[in-house]
């Protein structure tokens, strides 16, 4: 299955621009979706530097380690 996941207000508490600190239990669901394999897409309005930071979060500590493809929502 792919499941598309919002960056702010989903796996991170929403304080855009800003990353808000991380919601208990995205992460480790998410990494079970992708253990399980299920394609997971970033899905996400960030662009420019600021999709580049939520990249690098997710990427980071072992967060979710090649598990997004990112598809940013740009026009």
């Amino acid at each position: 299955m792919t499941i598309a996941v919002d960056f702010d207000g989903t796996i991170v508490e929403h304080r855009y621009p800003k990353i808000g600190e991380e919601i208990p239990f995205a992460t480790e669901t998410l990494k079970i979706l992708a253990q399980e394999r299920h394609k997971l897409i970033l899905w996400t309005v960030r662009e420019g530097e600021l999709l580049e930071e939520a990249i690098e979060w997710c990427s980071g500590k072992s967060r979710l380690p090649n598990a997004c493809e990112v598809i940013p929502l740009v026009p």
